[in-house]
């Protein structure tokens, strides 16, 4: 039995907020079973809740629909602060196991965790002001608040079928994948089909409202930028119009604008989403630096915590399963800067200092595979840092550690076949995010960022001879005129451009993650991180069916101020895309 410093600590970890009055915190999460007596209940905090949910979505639909009428503002107010809503948003926040109730109750019903979402609501209005309420519903609520549209709430079914009936000449077809859980608490996965097209799938507690997230999902992957193959004369071309119709949108907490909604940008779609924070590691050591996310399927993921603290010499791995939002850490022997998946169950390739190992996560063996000792002339404040799996091959990269400014790390590729080691360059500050690719006429390219220069770049790679020809070195997005610099870096499915996280040294209400093309470096899209500034690195994933982004977020070099302006800095985010596969997720074959 967890003691009620435990729960109140988890409690603080799962809705994002720290009580200065940890006694008024655990009011809120004290039902009348359990109380003394019913003041010392949260029934009272539950009546101002309601209140505050009520004025900050009423706000929140008031400004984000400028051209609904009351009677339909009002349709979607009651919607988002109904008991049911409130009750989803308890159990994504996993806040079932943490309410005090009586020992004669058995079940938790609906009402109750309603209750509990309401008390916390009015619980962080009285401990941190409106705005802290704002904030905590703003990302709590997140989710219903991205399903929300005008007229009818649910109704993705119906938008479905009435844009494949116009534009497609065909019906979607919906069949259930799976049905687990208990007769009292089924779970249904259930996908649409659209002609040849299967959609990712989406769950629900009853048939009807899993094939309401299929048929979501479906409009999202038909309206995507990546959508391809629609018969001729589909209407595709009309897309930005036809995206306005699923009004997906989301205002941040700074009151700031922005939506996951079309917009026209030349001959582009340009979008912009909202995350939400899907782990705050409960210690301090790994908010310090989260790295390297990476998708190892059934709703788990892998990152590193690159290093515990400012003065820390270690690190740890860390698995993280999206959908319970548990995460299980590993320490390592050093700073690791990037851990990939292989091809042995539960063995990673890592690099951390100035070697790379496997390392065995039911052993916790870690066997040394190469080592840079010989290479890195620059001393040993050369470390490794970020990398990318290509066939069998490893490219990582260097930073001079801690002030990046001397450009004299190694990049490496590694033919783990072979077991042989080439120096690509010399000369990176701080290497981070990387991409193999073949163009259209079959030649390979290196895609890379060292972080100083503000610049993702591109090489010709010959991955036999082990070379970069740096004389065609090609710039194909460039930050240097913002306070920013790029970092972790993806693909999309598509192959047509890059996710980009970028580090924030400043002081912004929200971090960012971008979409660019890679012809022209067009901006295509921006994800923000609220509460957080430097974002580290992305990754897609599969999560609640439907193809996400995962990205990590950072603490380093802010100070107290900072951090008490930033509580969300340091987690891991997740955030709806427009894609409807994850794209490549190799790991090393051994």
């Amino acid at each position: 039995m967890a003691s009620d410093p435990d729960i109140l600590e988890s409690c603080e970890n799962r809705i994002g907020y720290r009580f200065r009055d940890r006694a008024l915190l655990r009011r809120c999460l004290t039902h009348s079973s359990s109380a003394e007596t019913r003041l010392d209940s949260n029934e009272r905090l539950e009546f101002l809740g309601d209140a505050v949910l009520g004025l900050i979505i009423c706000e929140h639909l008031f400004q984000l629909f400028p051209d609904q009428r009351e009677g339909q503002l009002t349709q979607m107010k009651s919607w988002l602060v109904s008991r049911q809503t409130c009750a989803r948003v308890a159990r994504a926040l996993n806040l079932e196991p943490l309410i005090f109730v009586g020992r004669g109750l058995q079940q938790i019903p609906e009402s109750i965790l309603s209750a509990v979402v309401e008390s916390l609501i009015a619980g962080v209005y009285f401990d941190g002001g409106l705005e802290s309420a704002r904030a905590f519903i703003l990302s709590a609520f997140g989710e219903e608040l991205r399903l929300c549209r005008p007229l009818d709430a649910e109704n993705y079914k119906s938008q479905l079928q009435e844009y494949t009936q116009r534009e497609l000449s065909c019906t979607p077809e919906y069949f259930v994948q799976e049905e687990s859980g208990p007769d009292h608490a089924r779970e249904f996965l259930v996908a649409a089909r659209v002609g040849d097209c299967t959609f990712p799938s989406g769950r629900g507690r009853s048939k009807k409202e899993a094939e309401q997230q299929a048929a979501r999902n479906a409009l999202l992957g038909l309206l995507s930028p990546e959508s391809a193959g629609f018969p001729e004369g589909s209407g595709h071309s009309e897309l930005p119009e036809v995206c306005g119709d699923i009004r997906l949108r989301l205002s941040p907490a700074g009151g700031g604008s922005s939506a996951f909604d079309a917009q026209k940008n030349g001959e582009k779609l340009m979008f912009t989403i909202e995350a939400s924070v899907i782990l705050r590691p409960e210690s301090s050591e790994q908010r310090f630096l989260p790295e390297g996310p990476y998708w190892l399927g059934a709703e788990r993921a892998s990152w590193v915590a690159i290093q515990h603290g400012a003065d820390a010499a270690t690190g740890s791995l860390n698995i993280l399963h999206l959908d319970a939002g548990r995460n299980k850490s590993w320490s390592l022997p050093g700073r690791p800067g990037f851990a990939f998946p292989t091809s042995r169950d539960g063995v990673f390739v890592i690099g951390a200092e100035r070697q790379v190992a496997l390392f065995d996560t039911a052993t916790g063996t870690w066997d040394v595979i190469i080592s840079i000792e010989q290479t890195e002339d620059g001393g040993p404040g050369t470390v490794i840092n970020d990398a990318v799996v290509w066939q069998d091959c490893l490219i990582f990269g260097c930073k001079y550690y801690p002030s990046c400014d001397q450009p004299i790390g190694g990049l490496y590729l590694w033919r783990q076949s072979e077991r042989r080691l080439v120096k690509l360059l010399s000369d990176q500050r701080c290497s981070n995010g990387k991409a193999v690719l073949a163009d259209a006429a079959g030649e390979l390219w290196l895609y890379d960022i060292d972080s100083p220069t503000k610049q993702i770049v591109r090489y010709p790679l010959d991955p036999e001879a082990g070379r970069l020809d740096v004389s065609r070195r090609e710039v194909v997005v460039d930050l240097t005129a913002e306070d920013v610099y790029p970092d972790g870096m993806i693909l999309t499915p598509d192959h047509r451009s890059l996710i980009v996280a970028l580090y924030d040294p400043g002081d912004p209400a929200s971090g960012a993650a971008r979409q660019y093309s890679l012809s022209g470096g067009v901006l295509e899209g921006v994800w923000h991180c609220p509460g957080s500034p430097r974002v580290t690195c992305p990754q897609l994933v599969q999560h609640e069916g439907r193809v996400r982004l995962l990205l990590t977020t950072a603490v380093e070099h802010m100070d107290e101020a900072q951090q008490a302006r930033h509580p969300q800095a340091g987690s891991l985010f997740i955030a709806d895309t427009p894609f409807t596969s994850l794209g490549d997720q190799p790991v090393l074959p051994l």
